[in-house]
């Protein structure tokens, strides 16, 4: 007996099972015999009915975005990883990851500052900007949003590029 597929997997003509759509790829209607292939540079989930989050090397820019308008408009929305940045599948502009030694003004800005030396030594900058490199997982992204610019910061230090000894330290 042959029963159409559910959206987010497909069926080879002549057989009697259904497979999910690989990561890449969606089936957004039931009874599709291939999955579809994201629009660049969108991706997506094994067993997927949409494509909604941007690819390495991009961004989501908007998070409240539709799914269904990031689908239409997929430039508009992934945009190119700021230089110096790290943008892993799925990243969003609030969660790039900076290198130790760069800092930005907040989650919401894609605009990366190296941490200048101040004085110190050759690593000064390195050491006073811990940068956002990815440990901890949505834990650490939620404190580093509500931290703001301090979020990039070592411990002991604030403001803008870091620069700054926090309050307990003068």
């Amino acid at each position: 007996r042959c029963e159409a597929c559910p959206p987010g997997t497909s069926s080879d003509r002549g057989s009697d099972s259904c497979d999910a759509c690989e990561a890449g790829r969606y089936a957004a209607n039931a009874g599709q015999g291939l999955c579809n292939r994201c629009p660049h540079p969108l991706s997506s989930v094994n067993g997927s009915t949409t494509c909604s989050f941007c690819i390495d090397d991009y961004y989501l820019r908007n998070t409240v975005a539709d799914p269904e308008e990031i689908y239409k408009s997929p430039a508009e929305y992934c945009k190119p990883c700021p230089p110096n940045a790290a943008c892993p599948d799925n990243t969003t502009l609030s969660s790039l990851v900076l290198p130790p030694g760069f800092w930005r003004a907040s989650p919401s800005s894609a605009v990366l500052t190296e941490c200048r030396l101040f004085g110190g030594d050759a690593k000064a900058g390195k050491t006073r900007c811990a940068g956002s490199e990815p440990r901890g997982g949505a834990s650490r992204r939620r404190r580093m949003e509500e931290a703001g610019s301090d979020a990039y910061c070592a411990p002991g230090f604030t403001g803008p590029e870091c620069e700054l000894c926090a309050a307990e330290n003068h």
